[in-house]
């Protein structure tokens, strides 16, 4: 029986049209095109809108910073902090879908359909499977969560000084902009490979991924922004009241400090009616620790380079482990 020529080129030369990827990306692409293409589809249409939003907004700063009537913090808060809100919402399940959606099922749905023991049988080694397998879900997730933290950032960067009030520390901003999200992204996604490595079963993995996502988003991610910097201090005479926060920049602490340096809690000298009772108190000065608008950059790649050698450890660990138990 003659097997049924498709192409009509094919049919003409004997030749198979030339395709952009071949051999095993051709493989990993089909068994995974649904969930791949999804992605890709999502992130452009989140980045056309924020795009978009991006523009109406400059156009409006324009104007509202041209009329001094305006109560620009009260009014940008009416017209874009939904729009904003909305957007922090999507950044924050960029890592969720990168682990749940594109790790987890990576490995997990071969073991469990027995669709590795057939390609790992053929002249295909399991370590460039796994290698290739590993490097389009991480290239995919790369891509995606890059393009939409630079258009993200490029929105939130001429309303810094707006967007909650200007407090860029605040997870909603720092954790959505610059190199973060790659991080954490990848991240997630080399614990879901993980997890489908030794789960064996897509729904199991899937779901310790996502336990995984709450934990972090809850207890881990906020271990280390603030070890990456030093807050700078301004220090007042109990006199002049609390330090002004200079512009730009996010509040970190405050104190109260006595006549020796020593530091007390901010409501030390709160409810005193005056300078004079806090200086019997042992009080001489209040300070202010912040980080300044400039600081930020640092922070942010200082914790993106901590997160991002967890996530290649991680998949290091599985491409080795992968590689020396049967799958």
């Amino acid at each position: 029986m003659s097997t049924a020529v498709r192409d009509p080129l094919a049919a003409q030369t004997g030749k198979q049209p030339p395709r952009i990827l071949r051999g095993l990306p051709w493989l990993v692409w089909r068994q995974h095109r649904t969930a791949f293409a999804a992605v890709l589809l999502l992130t452009a249409a989140g980045c056309v809108n924020m795009l978009w939003q991006r523009h109406a907004t400059l156009g409006w700063l324009d104007r509202a910073r041209a009329d001094s009537a305006v109560d620009l913090l009260d009014a940008f808060g009416q017209r874009y902090g939904g729009p904003f809100q909305d957007a922090t919402w999507m950044m924050s399940l960029v890592p969720v879908v990168a682990g749940v959606f594109l790790g987890a099922p990576l490995i997990a749905g071969d073991r469990e359909r027995r669709t590795a023991q057939l390609v790992t049988t053929q002249s295909v080694t399991r370590g460039r499977w796994l290698a290739v397998k590993l490097g389009t879900a991480v290239l995919i997730t790369v891509v995606c969560s890059a393009a939409l933290s630079a258009v993200f950032t490029s929105w939130w960067e001429p309303a810094h000084d707006l967007v909650n009030s200007g407090d860029w520390l605040s997870d909603d901003v720092f954790f959505h902009t610059g190199p973060v999200p790659v991080a954490v992204a990848l991240l997630h996604l080399a614990v879901g490979v993980a997890l489908g490595l030794l789960a064996g079963r897509t729904l199991l993995a899937m779901g310790l991924t996502l336990g995984f996502a709450v934990a972090w988003d809850l207890i881990l991610s906020s271990c280390v922004p603030l070890g990456s910097a030093k807050p700078r201090v301004l220090d007042n005479p109990v006199e002049q009241g609390q330090p002004t926060l200079p512009e730009g920049a996010a509040r970190h602490d405050n104190w109260t400090v006595d006549a020796h340096g020593g530091l007390h809690g901010f409501g030390e000298c709160f409810n005193v009616r005056n300078p004079a009772e806090c200086r019997a108190k042992g009080i001489v000065a209040e300070r202010l620790e912040y980080f300044g608008y400039d600081q930020m950059p640092g922070m942010q790649w200082t914790y993106a380079a901590l997160v991002l050698a967890a996530a290649l450890a991680i998949l290091a660990l599985t491409l080795w482990w992968g590689r020396r138990r049967p799958l």
